[in-house]
């Protein structure tokens, strides 16, 4: 199995692995946490930006640093949209992003309260 994050870190990818028996481990990459707690997979880190993963089908684990200058600028829509509220994201709750999020917003909009929104 090969696995890479872009070098930018615009899409979210996570680690994850269970051991099957002493002798057997396997592993799982994601672009959310909550698919490993769902298949019974430990969580073990984020992928870093520009990072490639490589699994051996005897689950050997390789990594390799891949981009010259990886960046960190996740996509917002990861966490306003796309993601599920109880996943993470390089170790950020979504959840805690949103809430976070909506206080912000809301220090913004008028004292009075009177916001105005279009209807179709």
């Amino acid at each position: 199995m090969v696995a890479f994050r872009d070098p930018n870190g615009i899409r979210p990818l996570v680690l994850g692995k269970r051991d099957i028996d002493e002798n057997r481990t396997e592993y799982m990459v994601a672009s959310e946490s909550v698919a490993l707690d769902t298949l019974g997979f430990d969580f073990l880190r984020d992928v870093a930006p520009g990072e490639a993963i490589y699994i051996t089908e005897e689950g050997q684990l390789f990594t390799r640093q891949c981009a010259d200058n990886p960046v960190s600028n996740p996509c917002l829509f990861e966490y306003v949209y796309f993601a599920r509220p109880d996943s993470f994201i390089d170790k950020i709750s979504v959840y805690s992003a949103r809430v976070n999020m909506a206080r912000n917003w809301a220090r913004k909009l008028p004292a009075n309260g009177k916001i105005w929104i279009s209807t179709w």
